[in-house]
Formats: structure tokens, sequence, C-alpha cells
């Protein structure tokens, strides 16, 4: 799931912009979050907490802390390379300020609907290049598996099964030596199994049950670790849904 964030003092501009992105993401058969801060204030206060974002449309002439200021934070204070920053503007006379700044995309206000399905494109096509693959071989074939697409991992004897929605695959290997090439959201809460957090839907302190309806249990020396991770990401959700 893309964590999108929209950053300007004008709560109509906002709405429609939120609406367009929603319905653009859906076309796209993407999933995202969105959030909204009406300062500059309020984004780096957020940012600054340690939450993520990936995709931030900035308005610039925010009062206050500006979008050109608030930009300065997030590259210098929070030496944050990596979140993509859209700048928005009525005025286009910005280019030399921003240049440092490396922002993805400029859009000139008022914003339509056909820049910003151009900017997600791009923004998507961008993160396709950044996903991560689980790569492994069964028999002769050999997989490059998008690790987004994995519910969870289980171990097998000397096996290791894959968990997606619509398929399995197996492969020779164990747990402990995959999870360092794992993202961070992917956690082990057993000797025999790796869950991907995002398809955690509900959890208790004995076990988790993920997306696809199997219930799997948190072994004695993983449950103190896998509670504070998933509290820890229950109310970064929380707090990036809220309004």
């Amino acid at each position: 799931m893309y964590r999108i964030g929209i950053c300007d003092d004008d709560e109509i501009v906002c709405t429609e912009l939120s609406g367009m992105i929603e319905g653009i993401m859906g076309e796209l058969e993407e999933r995202c979050s969105l959030k909204t801060w009406y300062s500059g204030e309020a984004l780096c206060a957020y940012l600054d907490a340690g939450n993520g974002c990936d995709l931030l449309f900035l308005d610039i002439e925010l009062p206050g802390l500006n979008g050109v200021d608030a930009g300065k934070y997030i590259r210098d204070k929070l030496d944050d390379g990596q979140l993509a920053i859209v700048y928005i503007s009525g005025h286009t006379g910005y280019a030399m300020q921003l240049f440092r700044l490396q922002p993805m995309d400029f859009l000139t206000k008022p914003v339509i609907r056909d820049e910003v399905q151009r900017v997600l494109r791009i923004f998507l096509k961008s993160m396709e290049r950044r996903r991560f693959f689980l790569e492994f071989q069964t028999g002769n074939q050999y997989y490059r598996q998008a690790c987004d697409d994995i519910i969870y991992l289980c171990s097998d004897d000397k096996k290791v099964r894959v968990v997606m929605s619509h398929e399995e695959k197996e492969f020779y290997g164990k747990l402990k030596d995959l999870l360092q090439k794992l993202p961070k959201h992917f956690m082990q809460i057993h000797k025999s199994f790796i869950v991907n957090q995002d398809y955690v839907v509900q959890y208790s302190y004995d076990n988790v049950r993920m997306e696809n309806g199997k219930t799997l249990n948190i072994s004695r020396p993983y449950k103190n670790v896998v509670r504070e991770k998933l509290i820890h990401d229950k109310k970064e959700r929380e707090a990036w849904q809220k309004k």
C-alpha cells in the first residue's frame, strides 16, 4: 500500500486532489492511503515523529513554513531523499529554488486530472523499480517473486513454502537465511513462520490471522517482539489515516 500525502492550506484543493488520486489509483488497481495537512508545520511534525510517506503533493505558497522550507526540512533535517515530492503552485517562477530539493514533478493550479494521472504513473513506475523481490529455484525453474504479493512464508523440514493469495511455491532453504533478504515489514513470529505485516488482519498475544483466513501461532520467544511491532504498525496506520 502506498502512502500518499497532500499538504495545502486550501481545503477545497485538498478535497479535489484527494478525489482525483483515489479515483486514479483505483483505476490502476493500486492500493493507497491518503493523509492531508493544511500547514507545513503539521506536515513536518508528522514526519519528524518517524511516520512515513511515499509521495507528497506539496503546495509552495503555504502560510508560515512554506513548501520550499518544508522541502528543505525533509531533505536536510530529516535526511530523506526517497520521499517523492510533487510541488503545487499557481506560479511557475520557482525553478531555481526547487532544483536543489530534487522534486519529482511540478503541477500548476488549478490542478487537472490528466496531470495528476501522469504524475501517479511516473511515481508507480519509479516505485516498481524499487520493489523487493525474493529469488529462488524450484527444480530447473528460477523465480523472482515480488515480496508485496507474499502473505507469509513457512518452513516444513528443509523446504520453504511461499504462500500468496492464489498460489503457493516451494523451494529448498531456511527461514533464518531469508529474513535478512526481505523488506522490514516482514517479521518472524515462529521458527516456522515469517509473515508480511501488510496481510495481518487480526492479532492476539498467541496468534495472528492473515488476510487469506489462515491463523498462525506466535511462539514464546517472539511474543513480545511481535506484539511491539504490530502495535507500532497499527498506531502508525491510525495516525496516517486520521484527518
